[in-house]
């Protein structure tokens, strides 16, 4: 069985910073309930989510996933 990917992170902002970690590592540094947050395009909620996201077949191969980091707007 291959490792999972790491996650490059995109952080909020114009110029885009990347992070990159691992899984595990991302547990401690992704508040889901902080933010939203795509992977590959997917809406993404929960650590167990991105898990199970980044085990997904057409993801073991490759080096990295890509997490896009977005802001949470609140009021209206």
């Amino acid at each position: 069985m291959s490792p999972l990917p790491k996650l490059k992170i995109k952080l909020p902002g114009a110029d885009r910073e990347e992070y990159i970690c691992t899984l595990e590592e991302a547990r401690n540094i992704i508040k889901f309930d902080e933010a939203i947050f795509m992977v590959e395009g997917q809406g993404v909620h929960s650590y167990d989510a991105l898990v199970n996201i980044a085990s997904q077949d057409m993801f073991r191969d490759r080096e990295y996933i890509e997490v896009v980091w977005l802001h949470m707007v609140d009021g209206g």
